[in-house]
């Protein structure tokens, strides 16, 4: 067990060696040039029928959640999970492991499910699966360089196989465009995704990823164009539905934003980003109550959801609640270490509330940090720092 565990660790001290030249050749050359993608047109759906409608897999079957990327497991769904968690599963075979690591990850454990997957790795350091789900994991976490490190590994593993599997080759560019884009490299990741959609129309989270990247570059037409065409491919998915909302409250038309968050929630009433954003309509028209109801339903569903904690520590801080508002900007900056809205609003909240000027500070400077380009955020940062430097003279 030793000899598996240290070359798993050479193999991934190595690639983390790479250079970024390397790293954008990471993608598989076995496509044709993706097709602009406002040419892609809806087609039926051939190439991985696997992937078509994962949905509508039954509840005792969400352990697929990951491998599908089935939506998460609503409410209802993860008390069955909860309920079937068995305590002996760590000593079944590797298929009931994987099953009880994809179980504890989709109820929110994220760390134990961690643990649970670096425990698999050992035992079959070249399995595709779990290194994958590891790289989904990182990413959810907002660090691109360890979920490169596995795409390296997942790249070798699969050019050392004579035919490799069409849709572990899938999956593994699905994830490699994530990376791309939480790493900046848009156009490769965008790129990517362009040509998974072309093979299959029907894979809805190739639509939503680059709508939502195209969301973070403020570029609303694109994004909203990219998940109209997702919703042509087929029926309505809660991730598209939901960032037709986040359109429309770009431009100011909340009665718009609040018919496409009904639509969302019409389809499950527990999808977490929906009942984020009615919170922060509910918030406008100052139905402080109704906003605090979705938010606490949404983090007690996704105890991992950073936006959750960031809006309820906002909502207290904006009811008077300061130590209830420190307690939840706290929490998003640990679930988010390099979130920089977490951690200005954090550095505003100890800074004005509890005079902390010297914690505030240096959560000022890591978002001046931040590697997203959020110049007007970053701008903010140094007047706060300015300000606090200013008072230290005063004080003088």
């Amino acid at each position: 067990m030793w000899h598996r565990t240290s070359g798993l660790l050479l193999t991934l001290s190595l690639v983390a060696c790479e250079t970024t030249r390397e790293r954008d050749q990471l993608d598989l050359a076995s496509a044709p040039a993706p097709t602009p993608v406002f040419q892609l047109a809806a087609k039926s759906a051939t190439a991985l029928p696997a992937y078509t409608n994962p949905n509508t897999m039954p509840a005792q079957e969400i352990f697929d959640w990951q491998r599908l990327y089935k939506n998460a497991p609503t409410g209802e769904e993860q008390r069955k999970i909860l309920s079937n968690l068995k305590p002996d599963a760590a000593q079944g075979s590797f298929e009931d492991r994987l099953k009880h690591a994809r179980n504890v990850l989709a109820i929110g454990r994220r760390a134990e499910a961690k643990d649970l997957y670096m425990t698999l790795l050992r035992d079959e350091p070249k399995h595709i699966d779990v290194q994958l789900e590891l790289t989904h994991i990182y990413l959810a976490e907002n660090n691109s360089e360890r979920a490169f490190d596995y795409l390296s590994s997942i790249r070798q593993i699969l050019d050392d196989q004579e035919k490799p599997s069409i849709e572990q080759t899938f999956r593994y560019r699905y994830a490699l465009a994530l990376a791309y884009i939480q790493s900046q490299n848009r156009k490769k990741g965008h790129d990517i995704l362009a040509d998974l959609i072309e093979k299959n129309a029907a894979f809805i989270p190739a639509y939503a990823a680059m709508a939502q990247s195209y969301l973070q570059q403020n570029q609303i037409e694109l994004a909203e164009f990219i998940a109209k065409r997702g919703l042509d491919s087929g029926k309505d998915d809660p991730r598209l539905l939901n960032i037709l909302a986040i359109t429309a409250l770009r431009r100011g038309r909340s009665a718009e934003a609040q018919t496409w968050l009904q639509r969302t929630l019409a389809e499950n009433p527990d999808f977490v980003p929906a009942l984020i954003n009615r919170a922060h309509l509910a918030i406008l028209r100052r139905e402080f109550a109704l906003a605090e109801n979705d938010l606490q339903k949404a983090v007690s569903l996704d105890p991992l959801a950073v936006d959750g904690q960031l809006a309820l520590g906002l909502l207290y801080r904006r009811t008077g609640r300061m130590t209830a508002s420190r307690g939840a900007l706290e929490k998003a900056v640990s679930l988010d270490p390099q979130n920089p809205f977490a951690r200005y609003h954090l550095g505003l909240l100890l800074t004005e509330d509890f005079k902390d000027k010297t914690a505030a500070l240096q959560l000022f400077y890591d978002v001046l940090q931040a590697r997203d380009d959020e110049s007007e955020l970053k701008n903010m940062a140094r007047i706060q720092i300015q300000s606090i430097r200013d008072s230290r003279l005063y004080e003088r």
